[in-house]
């Protein structure tokens, strides 16, 4: 709806504020190509500002004036963080996982149709993944488990994926059939204490 970009505290308002007044890499909309990155860099700025960025263990270069497919770092020695693994100019690999992301995700994140995986477990995340997942066909990994992820979200099970793992099962608050595994062990529970 229009209205959310009137409001100077929805995500996507502060990502249209930011792409244009502090952003340094502008791009021109002048071939397919930099229209579809113009969209990719939209879409992750949405979900920065969706998921209290500012707040985030590390900010994996995420808002940095460098090419969004440099925004990403490694976590310890060998463990991606952010948004990368570009193939041909688009990310391919959203990597946030333990990383303190609070909020949603947002429905922009469905306009990112390079994704292969997503992995933003154990982070305080709510509410149902944005139905425009659905558009997410490259899809093959997705991590939402230790969560606080809400609702049915059988609506994904037409992806196809290798790996799919949400708060499902005994003690989770996802619905889902198609689900490779649930919770946060075996049993399908959440960890006592």
């Amino acid at each position: 709806p229009a209205e959310i970009f009137d409001s100077e505290i929805s995500p996507q308002y502060k990502a249209l504020h930011w792409m244009a007044y502090e952003d340094i890499l502008r791009r021109q909309p002048d071939t397919d190509f930099q229209i579809k990155k113009i969209i990719q860099r939209y879409a992750l700025t949405v979900i920065y500002f969706a998921t209290a960025g500012e707040l985030w263990r590390d900010s994996a270069l995420f808002l940095s004036n460098l090419d969004e497919c440099s925004w990403n770092m490694k976590r310890e020695p060998k463990y991606f963080l952010g948004a990368g693994a570009c193939e041909e100019g688009f990310v391919t690999r959203l990597d946030l996982w333990g990383n303190h992301l609070t909020g949603a995700l947002p429905p922009e994140i469905g306009s990112l149709n390079s994704l292969t995986s997503i992995s933003v477990f154990d982070n305080n995340m709510r509410g149902p993944p944005p139905k425009s997942m659905v558009h997410l066909k490259k899809l093959q990994k997705l991590y939402l488990q230790k969560n606080e992820f809400q609702g049915d979200v059988d609506f994904l099970c037409g992806n196809e994926m290798d790996l799919f793992k949400t708060d499902c099962g005994k003690k989770g608050g996802v619905t889902c059939s198609c689900c490779t595994g649930c919770g946060y062990n075996a049993n399908n529970d959440k960890p006592i204490g």
